[in-house]
């Protein structure tokens, strides 16, 4: 097949090629006849060779002509360019035959213009067709030499190359015979040999070409996966370097903290038992001063403080929370069948006050199939998003989060998407989104760890990130989860 495909391609080229050829056939013929006749004044027909010269002439112009005029309009077609180069060459054939015989017959040296045409076919044509040209070349040659032998055409000799007549010598006329047909079959077979050969090449070239290309585009696309592989590698040992540190280290805040917190409530209480008896003593006494304050301004500002120094506590408590989270994150079963839709309501509730201001559009596709995992902690990364999100729309009056939830891959995994339509990220953001304690919201106390925290959870659970953003546009954060095998 591949070989057919490309003789085929072949002569829906080169079929004009041959136009071109015999116009150098043309002049060369020009020239024998011209220098034969008049330079060694050979004698034969001079006019009759003139005429075959005449019509070759006339129908090499019409193919040319078909060429340039017409062909070129037409969309390929291999049929006719199959029965265009049978009419070529049979007419070539059909003319070097009256030329041979107007010139010689038998005793013409240029009968072997016969192998051109062999040659050319066997680059046009199959090997079964490339016989039955030279087949027919041969009996066209062998059916001038036996009608000029029995006398029923008349023989037109070479006056002046030849001493006599030998076209009704048996022997001369045999040998010529056999030679030409020994010749004949030798360059049929050589030719399609080689043009076999040249094509087999070409094929596997081909082959190769593609073999090649596919390669080299199944190397891209590994590369490109190995260098996600390789981020993702890095960023679990990042976050797993970093959960070790962040293990000590909230443990050692931690106890510090409870101590603060719990002594934070008795100061409470002691200074709403301590502050009737300082009044009674500021009523007697009107310069009362407290660590250097007039005992008024003492009064009103020591609730304050100490409320400020019990949220204080509370927010490295919270801080401290989210460190432990980090670090032991990997701690929670993950073996819980999970509706994905029922996580993202859930999680929407709990954030309903964060969310409420904006347009929440949902589109949770029905006959979601199960996940396996831990609900808690699916809950934890629609809820850090559905935060970021609100509070990448603040102030815009426009602000729309989108949760989409899909099946993909024919049920082996599902797709949460979360956008809005805020700011975006730079490149520089987006490739630092992961990392431990990175934040873009230090005025508002973000502690860069929600996003860490949703990439590792994603990634327990076997799946994957993907962020699309853009400046001035918004972000969609995609969770690609699997599906485990037999589930729904």
């Amino acid at each position: 097949m591949p070989d057919r495909l490309l003789r085929e391609e072949e002569l829906l080229v080169r079929v004009g090629w041959i136009v071109k050829v015999r116009w150098l056939f043309l002049t060369g013929l020009a020239i024998l006849i011209v220098t034969g006749r008049y330079i060694f004044e050979i004698g034969f027909p001079f006019s009759r060779a003139l005429t075959v010269w005449g019509v070759v002439f006339i129908y090499n112009l019409g193919f040319d002509l078909y060429h340039r005029l017409y062909k070129n309009w037409l969309t390929p077609d291999l049929t006719i360019s199959r029965i265009e180069a049978y009419f070529q060459i049979g007419m070539d054939l059909l003319s070097l035959t009256f030329l041979i015989h107007f010139s010689g017959g038998a005793e013409n040296p240029f009968l072997y213009f016969y192998l051109f045409h062999v040659i050319v076919a066997s680059m046009l044509l199959s090997r079964a067709e490339v016989w039955i040209v030279g087949f027919a070349a041969y009996f066209m040659f062998l059916a001038v030499v036996v009608l000029e032998y029995v006398g029923v055409l008349p023989h037109y000799p070479l006056e002046g190359l030849f001493l006599g007549t030998h076209h009704r010598n048996i022997l001369y006329l045999s040998v010529v015979s056999l030679g030409l047909m020994i010749t004949m079959v030798t360059t049929i077979y050589l030719s399609c040999t080689i043009v076999h050969s040249l094509r087999d090449r070409e094929i596997n070239l081909v082959l190769t070409r593609n073999i090649l290309e596919k390669k080299s585009g199944e190397l891209e696309e590994a590369n490109v996966k190995l260098l996600e592989r390789q981020k993702q590698l890095v960023q679990a040992e990042k976050l797993a370097s970093m959960g070790q540190l962040v293990s000590g280290i909230a443990h050692e805040i931690n106890n510090p903290v409870q101590f603060i917190q719990g002594n934070m409530q008795i100061l409470r209480e002691a200074i709403g038992d301590i502050l009737p008896i300082l009044d009674e003593k500021e009523a007697n006494d009107r310069g009362l001063k407290i660590a250097r304050l007039r005992y008024p301004f003492f009064r009103n500002q020591v609730q304050v403080l100490l409320k400020d120094m019990a949220d204080g506590a509370g927010r490295i408590g919270d801080i401290v929370k989210d460190l432990k989270t980090f670090a032991r994150r990997d701690e929670g079963r993950l073996d819980e069948e999970v509706d994905l839709n029922r996580v993202v309501e859930t999680s929407a509730r709990l954030v309903h006050n964060k969310i409420k201001h904006y347009k929440v559009v949902r589109d949770l596709a029905e006959g979601l199939p199960k996940i396996t995992g831990s609900v808690v902690q699916l809950e934890q990364v629609v809820v850090n998003t559905l935060i970021n999100a609100a509070e990448a729309l603040e102030g815009r009056p426009d602000a729309t989060i989108g949760i989409i939830t899909r099946m993909e891959d024919g049920g082996r995994q599902v797709r949460l998407s979360i956008s809005d339509n805020g700011p975006g990220m730079t490149d520089d953001v987006r490739d630092r989104l992961f990392d431990p304690f990175f934040t873009t919201k230090q005025r508002i106390g973000g502690t860069g760890l929600g996003m860490s925290i949703t990439y590792g959870i994603i990634r327990e659970h076997g799946g994957t990130i993907e962020v699309d953003t853009r400046v001035g546009e918004g972000t969609t954060f995609h969770y690609v989860l699997p599906v485990p095998r037999g589930g729904p």
